[in-house]
């Protein structure tokens, strides 16, 4: 997208339904919580942050914290804000370090493909 405000805007509100339904639908408040994180979320997300990174022209790594980071909002509307959203903001923070260099490839393999 060549807007890069719209491009952040229609990412957070897909990462965070996302992020809701997937918790919603395990029946949790938090999506870290759920049974099938590591096995089926977390790798639906770094899908879900390479579909995204190209929707950013020049900055495709942001779409792997907008991804992570969009479980904070999730948290905070299904369950109170208490003294451990520090730790899910950390959480959030070293999850996304894999989603930047995924969201970054994905980002510079369709400048290649598309150079061709």
């Amino acid at each position: 997208m060549k807007n890069m405000w719209l491009a952040t805007v229609v990412a957070c509100v897909i990462s965070m339904s996302f992020w809701l339904v997937a918790s919603w639908s395990a029946g949790v408040n938090e999506p870290w919580d759920a049974q099938r994180y590591w096995t089926v979320l977390y790798p639906a997300s770094l899908v879900l942050t390479l579909i995204l990174g190209l929707l950013f022209k020049k900055r495709g790594w942001l779409a792997g914290p907008i991804v992570m980071f969009g479980q904070i909002p999730c948290v905070m509307i299904t369950s109170e804000a208490g003294p451990l959203l520090a730790v899910g903001v950390l959480y959030s923070f070293l999850l996304s370090i894999p989603a930047v260099m995924l969201s970054w490839g994905a980002r510079a393999i369709y400048r290649r493909i598309a150079a061709r």
